[in-house]
């Protein structure tokens, strides 16, 4: 044995581990979804709402979803009695589900990536109100 051998066993190594790495990367990306950066939120009805006041995503998303920060109007949860979120999606099956307190106004949910209807809840379980909610971005992978 020779010192080059000693050499190429050390570059060898380095180089599985820069792939292996590399892998590892590529299946979480690939076993996630697509990642997608710079998401944008789209809410239809919102205008007229007397539950929902905003809107907002802010952070980079993969497998799918995004975690949005609804803001409620004062009255949302006092007047109203809203004691739920509820995110439909575009399925119709329920994505994600929120409790909200008496005074609170603002909640953090997930939304789907694409369509989905996001809904309040009263304390007796009957609608109160909802608005569509489009999620898009710019897609890196």
């Amino acid at each position: 044995m020779t010192g080059n051998d000693d050499t190429n066993e050390g570059e060898n190594r380095r180089s599985r581990r820069a792939f292996l790495g590399a892998a590892a990367a590529a299946g979480v990306v690939g076993t996630s979804g697509c990642l997608t950066l710079s998401p944008t939120v789209r809410v239809t009805g919102i205008e007229d709402s007397t539950v929902f006041k905003t809107v907002s995503v802010s952070e980079p998303w993969a497998s799918g979803r995004v975690s949005a920060k609804v803001s409620l109007t004062p009255p949302a949860t006092t007047e109203y009695g809203v004691r739920t979120l509820v995110v439909i999606s575009s399925s119709g099956s329920e994505f994600d589900t929120g409790s909200v307190y008496s005074g609170q106004t603002s909640k953090s949910v997930f939304l789907p990536v694409g369509k989905s209807t996001l809904t309040a809840v009263d304390f007796d379980g009957k609608t109160v109100d909802s608005v569509s909610v489009t999620v898009g971005g710019d897609r890196l992978l």
